[in-house]
């Protein structure tokens, strides 16, 4: 189903992506581990400005990109082989997300450990931003809907500085309740940060079942799967063999 077309509201798609991405557990773990350190009201500022600009630049890319795509193939990417395709990634997503989750808790506070600088610590977050960009799979989502619904430059731009503030939200509010409550946070945090070592799979594996579960569904709503979704597709055809 072209998002262009939906009814559904592209504010509101891209709102609760950029909220569900945010649930970032390497983020946050390494915000964690920073408040721990001396001055956190200077690296944790330094670290998720790393993640924010990464992940700006490579929205922009990732939409430039999927416009010159859909530019030069429009029209296979919306055939019924291509519908297909989806399908059975979808399917193939969905049943990965039920294996279980391991558990690695490994290499996050080795990683902060060793960017003791603002500049380090600012380069951490754009590597890991990079090196994790294959998991990020709602914001693939939102760069192809920016596509589709083809807003301005300056209105999608916008919409991909609005949508990373969400995405770093959550790592600045634990540095303003440990700058703000002190000592009165310590518990928390060791709770918090045991919390996220434990779901830190098992929330990419949720995200991985949503987007699969999506696209199954997208694909099969295409092919007018049983009779039960009626689907107008460009051109007045009810299904794909009108």
């Amino acid at each position: 189903m072209d998002p262009a077309q939906s009814s559904a509201n592209p504010e509101l798609v891209l709102l609760g992506l950029a909220v569900l991405d945010s649930i970032n557990p390497s983020a946050l773990l390494v915000t964690l581990y920073l408040l721990r350190r001396p001055s956190p009201a200077r690296t944790v500022p330094a670290y998720v400005a790393g993640v924010f600009v990464a992940y700006f630049v490579i929205g922009v890319l990732l939409v430039l990109g999927f416009d010159a795509l859909l530019t030069r193939f429009e029209d296979a990417l919306r055939s019924p082989t291509a519908y297909a395709a989806q399908g059975v990634l979808g399917a193939a997503m969905l049943l990965y997300s039920f294996k279980p989750a391991r558990q690695d808790k490994a290499g996050v506070e080795q990683r902060a450990a060793g960017a003791g600088t603002i500049v380090g610590l600012f380069a951490l977050g754009a590597a890991v931003t990079v090196a994790e960009i294959t998991t990020a799979l709602p914001y693939f989502g939102a760069t192809g809907l920016l596509t589709y619904v083809q807003w301005p430059t300056y209105r999608w731009v916008t919409a991909l500085v609005l949508y990373n503030l969400i995405f770093v939200a959550p790592p600045l509010a634990l540095l303003a309740a440990t700058l703000v409550l002190g000592q009165r946070m310590d518990a928390r945090m060791v709770a918090l940060r045991s919390r996220l070592e434990r779901m830190g799979q098992e929330a990419a594996l949720w995200i991985i079942g949503i987007v699969g579960f999506y696209l199954l569904v997208d694909a099969l709503a295409f092919f007018n799967f049983f009779g039960l979704v009626e689907v107008t597709h460009p051109g007045g055809a009810g299904s794909p063999a009108e």
